[in-house]
């Protein structure tokens, strides 16, 4: 998938919907509350070359490891391209998540597989984007309960420390597998 010089931002402030407009009449709707994003006036806009390179580094880092089918990495890409362009800056939230001792044995970049641990369930993430500090994390799986009282949905980002990155277990298992072959 590319992004194209076609695709366009459309907002409607009646509906309250932020869409991108795909080529062939398709249509991909905006899943984040408008709390989420910075506000938003009504709007009918190009992908800009910033928009088409955060589309493409994202979906191509995502298509990298061959686990989900294209749609799903289009909806990713995208997401992660909304929240480049209109997201609202994110305060931490790592007290729903377990700490790790040990970083991952792999480069922590945009677009690596991590996992979260609430203590209830493992979620896959990729990491969106990353600091000193702290990294921002878009959840891939279906969906991960946090509490009794918290479940984020899949394509939901959370920004939390570094010590709550844990190792992808697919990726772990590639590494393990290049190891050896290379022996």
């Amino acid at each position: 998938m590319h992004a194209s010089q076609h695709w366009r931002w459309i907002y409607d402030p009646e509906q309250d919907q932020l869409v991108v407009e795909l080529d062939h009449g398709l249509v991909h709707k905006c899943p984040y509350k408008s709390s989420r994003l910075i506000p938003l006036k009504p709007m009918h806009a190009a992908f800009t070359m910033d928009d088409a390179s955060c589309f493409q580094e994202f979906y191509d880092a995502l298509s990298a490891y061959e686990l989900w089918d294209p749609m799903l990495l289009t909806q990713a890409a995208l997401n992660r391209t909304i929240l480049d362009r209109f997201g609202r800056p994110q305060m931490p939230q790592s007290w729903y998540f377990q700490s790790c001792d040990e970083l991952p044995n792999y480069d922590l970049e945009s677009g690596a597989l991590i996992e979260l641990n609430s203590g209830t369930e493992t979620g896959i993430f990729v990491i969106m984007t990353m600091d000193d500090e702290f990294a921002e994390c878009m959840l891939l799986s279906n969906g991960m309960t946090l509490s009794d009282v918290k479940v984020m949905q899949q394509f939901e980002s959370v920004k939390v420390l570094l010590n709550r990155l844990q190792p992808s277990h697919y990726l772990q298992l590639h590494l393990d597998d290049d190891h050896l072959r290379h022996a």
